[in-house]
């Protein structure tokens, strides 16, 4: 039998598909090295090799994952359970339920910040379609809560996915309402902005005008762009001089090129209208944002319109 460097020499050097997954998966087996399970989840989380797993392969992977969550000190970070976990929400089976469960529930505080949170992001996109009731329970707590990322904002927007696959849109409401400012203002105002953009097209009009209200105030440019692609994306007309006055008043100048480009770029001719009529009364400072909208306007008007903005430049 091959030693465990053998086996990975192997590894690294193989390159059909079927082959790199058959040694990784032995190898992961056998191995209790982190450079040796690090590199097993690598070759078996890429594509193709990915790709070719199926349920015979669970039981090594749910062997090593259990393993790990029965002593977590062997993975005080999440990482190896991540990566084990993130395999079997590929392959689908429902008897893995009992890993996500233990997923959603592992946190790591090393020494005072969170580090599992794509460990239970992961284990949460799994739960999803085994339990929705328990995952939309677990996604309401996630969402919001103390340790989120501020890196990618996890596991709150896997649970904003998993709410609005299951029509539960009210915890993500009451986040907005109560939480959602906290979040802009501590670096992850993508969070929010993903929330405001998620409420669905039948949310109130005049529930969402004073939302847009709060957040306006904040003027936070991740967070309001979920206003402004809320607004593009649903058509929502009686609120379009809203999002006329969030463009135009934002202090910063990225957000407002977002804003006119989406507007040019929803191709309705509405807001193309009010694209070209905002930027007849252009700023000087603003002409380069408005020329860059403008340009992609799908309506006759755009090249008149081009022509006298250039002429202001």
């Amino acid at each position: 039998m091959p030693s465990q460097a053998e086996m990975h020499r192997e590894l690294r050097s193989a390159t059909a598909s079927e082959e790199r997954r058959d040694i990784a998966l032995q190898l992961l087996a056998r191995t209790n090295s982190r450079l040796y399970l690090d590199e097993c989840l690598r070759a078996l989380n890429a594509e193709p090799v990915r790709a070719r797993l199926d349920e015979s392969h669970r039981g090594i992977m749910r062997e090593k994952c259990l393993g790990y969550f029965a002593e977590s000190k062997r993975d005080k970070g999440g990482l190896l359970r991540e990566g084990l976990t993130r395999l079997l929400v590929y392959i689908e089976h429902p008897d893995d339920a009992d890993i996500y469960k233990l997923g959603v529930e592992a946190y790591h505080l090393q020494p005072v910040d969170d580090v599992a949170q794509n460990l239970r992001a992961v284990a949460l996109a799994g739960l999803a379609p085994v339990d929705p009731p328990l995952a939309c329970l677990y996604a309401a707590r996630f969402l919001g809560e103390s340790h989120t990322s501020v890196f990618n904002c996890e596991p709150a927007m896997t649970a904003i996915d998993v709410l609005v696959a299951s029509n539960q849109r009210l915890p993500i409401y009451q986040f907005l309402l109560r939480g959602g400012e906290g979040m802009a203002r501590s670096q992850r105002g993508e969070l929010t902005g993903k929330a405001l953009e998620s409420l669905g097209a039948d949310f109130p009009l005049h529930l969402y005008e004073d939302l847009i209200a709060q957040y306006q105030a904040l003027d936070q440019p991740t967070a309001t762009m979920g206003i402004i692609n809320f607004i593009i994306e649903a058509r929502a007309e009686a609120l379009y001089d809203r999002l006329e006055d969030v463009i135009l008043s934002t202090r910063h100048v990225d957000l407002r090129r977002y804003g006119l480009v989406m507007m040019a770029a929803a191709r309705a001719d509405e807001l193309g209208e009010r694209l070209l009529r905002m930027a007849n009364l252009a700023r000087k400072d603003d002409l380069p944002l408005f020329i860059d909208a403008v340009e992609i306007c799908h309506l006759p008007e755009r090249d008149e319109m081009l022509t006298a903005l250039r002429r202001r430049l």
